[in-house]
């Protein structure tokens, strides 16, 4: 990655943990367990490239993704790559 890349990555994941995210519409799996607190809950946030994650229980910690990032882990797990899919 060239240091340009690096510092545009970095400034997309910064604006996506900068941004505000009060009213945003978090999903999670339908496999989620109903109610058990034991989500993975995701908002995509086009205007700063990128996703945000989160866990259901733990809300103020988020995760930042760039667009190619989140695409990239959820093509692993519709793969069944060994490491992201249990028992894969």
């Amino acid at each position: 990655m060239t240091e340009e890349a690096r510092r545009a990555k970095l400034q997309t994941l910064e604006g996506l943990l900068a941004h505000d995210l009060t009213g945003a519409e978090w999903t999670k799996s339908t496999f989620s367990g109903g109610g058990s607190g034991d989500c993975l809950e995701v908002t995509h946030v086009p205007e700063k490239g990128g996703w945000v994650l989160r866990h259901s229980v733990l809300t103020h910690i988020v995760t930042p993704l760039t667009q190619a990032e989140y695409r990239a882990y959820c093509d692993g797990v519709k793969a069944n790559q060994t490491g992201l899919v249990p028992g894969a």
